[in-house]
C-alpha cells in the first residue's frame, strides 16, 4: 500500500505493511454500560435507548429513546447524553447545515432536477451519491420543493425511497436524575455529524466531544467544546482522532491530530497535541498554537487518557522500516506513557513479554478510578487488566469464535463489568451468547462474580453486547 506521511514538517512516501494498516484502521468497542462514579447505578444503552440498572442487575424501563452515548458527571446525578432523532424536512436540515453548505446542496439538487427534466435517468444522475449522505440531502430537498412533479419523473420504487428518506440528527444535552426518571435539559449542540465520544471536564463545567468530520469518512473527527450551562459549541480542532481527554486542571485538551493533506485512504503521520481552551478567567479561549507532544501514524481510534500527575497514556503501533514479510503479522499496538513536564522519551506500558496476552489493536483501554490499573478490551471479547506498577497482565477472557462488542468498564478500583461468553456445548452455540457480569479483579480470579443480566430478555442482552444497528 502506497502511503504519504506528513507531520511536524516531515514528508515522505513509503509502503506500509498491510497488517499494520489493519491494526490502525480498526473500529472501536461501544460503551453500552457505564457505571456512575459512586457505583450505585449504571447507564445501560440498548437499541431503544437509555435504561439504568443497579448493582444487582435490576433494569429500569426505557427512560430516554435514541440515546447512543453517555458520560457521567462527578456528582453521579447528571449525564451528558448523545441521542439521535430522525429529521425529514429541508428547513431543519438547512439550518443545521449552515448557509454555505445548504446553498451547495441546493445548487446540486437543482442541477439534477434540470437534467431530470431534460430526460436524464434518476439512477444515473444520482449514482455517485448513492453511498453518501448527500444522496439523502438531494432527495429531501427535491421532495420538499418539487413534490408531485418529482414523483411523476421517478419509478414507483425510486419514489418510495425518496418519499421515506430522512437523516439522523445528533443532539448533545445534559440530563438530570430524579429517582429513576430522567429530566432532559437544554440541547447544547445538534448537527448531522454523528457524535463519537463525550468527555466531561474534571470540574463538570464543560464537555468535550468529537463528531464525524465528513459524511463518507468516519475515521477523522471534529473536536468541539460546549459549556454545560449554555447552548452552542466551539470547534477546537479538525482532522482529529475520536478519543481526546482533559488535563487534570480542566484547562486543556489532549488529542491526536492528523497531518494536513491526503485522504481517507492514506495513512499519515499524526501529532499528539495539548491545547489550552480556557483562559485564566475561565472563559473559552483557544491557545493559538497547540503544544506538540509526540508523533505517530494517524489512527482515528487513537485514545488519550490524562493522569492526575500530568502523565499521558495513549495507544499506538511501534514500528520500524524496512520490515521483513514474515514479520508483518507481528505488528501490534502498545500503550505508551509520556510525561510532558519532564520532556522524557516515550515509555512502553505493556512489557514485551506480556504483549501476546493482549489484542493486536488496543483501541479500547480505560484507567481504573485510582489510576493503578488499565482495563483493555478487544473485538473478540478479550478482557485483560494490566497493573501499572508491575506491568503484569491478568487475562479474564480470551478471544472467542464470535465478537462481543460491548466495552468492558470499571465500576470501582477492583470491580469490572464485561460480557462473559457462554461456552459452547457439544459444538453448539448457546442461545444466549454471553451474560453481563460484575467481577472482582482481586484478590483471586473467579471470586465474587455476579451475573447482572440473568433476568434480562435475550433481545435486551443481545442489544447491549452486540454491535448496534442504530449507529
Amino acid at each position: 500500500m502506497k502511503t504519504e506521511l506528513r507531520s511536524m514538517g516531515f514528508r515522505k512516501t513509503i509502503w506500509l505493511p498491510v497488517a499494520l494498516m489493519l491494526v490502525l484502521l480498526g473500529g472501536c468497542l461501544e460503551m453500552h454500560l457505564v457505571w456512575s462514579p459512586d457505583g450505585k447505578r449504571a447507564a445501560v444503552i440498548a437499541k431503544d435507548g437509555l435504561h439504568f440498572c443497579d448493582p444487582e442487575g435490576k433494569l429500569t424501563p426505557l427512560l430516554l429513546p435514541g440515546v447512543d452515548q453517555v458520560a457521567w458527571f462527578s456528582d453521579s446525578q447528571r449525564l451528558a447524553v448523545s441521542r439521535v432523532r430522525e429529521v425529514g424536512d429541508w428547513t431543519s436540515i438547512a439550518q443545521a447545515l449552515g448557509s454555505e453548505r445548504a446553498a451547495a446542496v441546493t445548487a446540486e439538487a437543482e442541477g439534477i432536477w434540470s437534467k431530470l427534466e431534460a430526460g436524464g435517468q434518476w439512477s444515473i444522475l444520482t449514482v455517485e451519491m448513492a453511498k453518501e449522505k448527500r444522496q439523502s440531502l438531494v432527495d429531501i430537498f427535491l421532495r420538499d420543493h418539487r413534490g408531485e412533479a418529482l414523483r411523476a419523473k421517478l419509478s414507483p420504487g425510486d419514489w418510495d425511497k425518496v418519499k421515506s428518506d430522512h437523516l439522523d440528527f445528533a443532539e448533545l444535552l445534559v440530563v438530570r436524575l430524579d429517582g429513576d426518571q430522567i429530566l432532559p435539559g437544554t440541547v447544547l449542540h445538534e448537527s448531522l455529524e454523528k457524535i463519537e465520544d463525550i468527555r466531561v471536564s474534571p470540574e463538570d463545567r464543560a464537555i468535550a466531544f468529537t463528531t464525524d468530520l465528513t459524511p463518507d469518512n468516519d475515521d477523522e473527527c471534529r473536536l468541539l467544546l460546549a459549556l454545560v450551562d449554555s447552548a452552542g459549541a466551539t470547534t477546537v480542532a479538525q482532522h482529529t482522532a475520536a478519543y481526546p481527554d482533559w488535563t487534570s486542571d480542566a484547562r486543556s485538551l489532549v488529542y491526536f491530530q492528523a497531518a494536513e493533506g491526503g485522504n481517507k485512504d492514506d495513512l499519515r503521520l499524526a501529532t499528539l497535541v495539548r491545547r489550552e481552551v480556557f483562559s485564566d478567567g475561565g472563559q473559552i479561549k483557544l491557545q493559538e498554537k497547540p503544544d506538540d507532544l509526540a508523533g505517530t501514524v494517524f489512527s482515528g481510534h487513537s485514545r488519550v487518557r490524562c493522569l492526575h500527575d500530568g502523565r499521558i497514556i495513549f495507544n499506538s503501533v511501534e514500528f520500524s522500516l524496512p520490515v521483513a514479510t514474515k514479520d508483518l503479522d507481528a505488528e501490534r499496538e502498545n500503550l505508551f506513557v509520556l510525561d510532558p513536564a519532564r520532556q522524557a522519551t516515550l515509555t512502553r506500558v505493556i512489557p514485551r513479554g506480556e504483549e501476546e496476552k493482549m489484542p493486536k489493536g488496543l483501541t479500547f483501554f480505560e484507567l481504573s478510578p485510582d489510576e493503578k490499573q488499565i482495563l483493555i478490551g478487544g473485538f473478540g471479547g478479550e478482557v485483560s487488566v494490566l497493573t501499572m506498577a508491575t506491568g503484569d497482565v491478568a487475562v479474564w477472557q480470551k478471544a472467542g469464535d464470535y465478537n462481543l462488542m460491548a466495552a468492558p468498564v470499571w465500576r470501582s478500583n477492583d470491580e469490572i463489568t464485561y460480557a462473559r461468553r457462554n461456552p459452547t456445548v457439544d459444538g453448539k452455540r448457546p442461545d444466549r451468547k454471553a451474560e453481563i457480569v460484575l467481577q472482582k479483579v482481586s484478590p483471586a480470579k473467579g471470586d465474587h462474580e455476579a451475573v447482572l443480566s440473568k433476568d434480562w430478555s435475550a433481545d435486551m442482552l443481545e442489544s447491549v453486547f452486540s454491535p448496534s444497528d442504530k449507529k
